[in-house]
């Protein structure tokens, strides 16, 4: 099996290469002449994934090691009979310590306690969540907004819900 991987994903050579053969190509733009005998492709957020790069290609499957993926085309993929997977929640725990970290640093700064405060949260998808849980965990309240949310079986979340 041919891979090829972006050569900015740091371990990909190392963790792919029990399964194949791992080339390292540029993500922007990807050779398409690399593409010509590949089996699957990793990419990050910089390479657009769609129907331009990969008909007629041998490409079997795309992964990205973002969390988003606005820069694939998941409709053309499932259509084109290609695998798809992507990394939603890979970086949720170090975003909710910077976060963490910046509100202690204020609390320091500006001489005050966190505990018993309250924290708006905007968004409880992965990152939300595990704030809130953190937060929660250490006596300060969290007010959560979420739109697109349902919440209801929102299980273990007992903040308060804004619009």
């Amino acid at each position: 099996m041919k891979i090829l991987v972006d050569e900015n994903m740091p371990y990909a050579r190392d963790l792919f290469s029990r399964l194949g053969e791992v080339t390292a190509v540029p993500g922007r733009p990807i050779p398409v002449a690399q593409l010509a005998d590949a089996d699957a492709l990793m990419v990050r957020s910089v390479t657009k994934v769609n129907e331009s790069l990969l008909a007629g290609k041998p490409i079997k499957f795309v992964g990205t090691a973002t969390a988003g993926t606005d820069h694939v085309d998941e409709a053309w993929l499932k259509q084109a009979g290609i695998g798809f997977s992507a990394a939603p929640g890979c970086n949720a725990i170090a975003v909710v310590e910077y976060v963490f970290s910046s509100l202690l640093m204020l609390a320091e700064r500006d001489g005050f306690s966190l505990y018993e405060r309250t924290v708006g949260i905007v968004g409880v998808g992965n990152v939300g969540r595990r704030l809130q849980a953190r937060l929660e965990a250490l006596g300060i309240k969290t007010l959560l907004c979420d739109p697109p949310a349902p919440t209801v079986g929102m299980r273990g979340i007992s903040a308060r819900w804004m619009n």
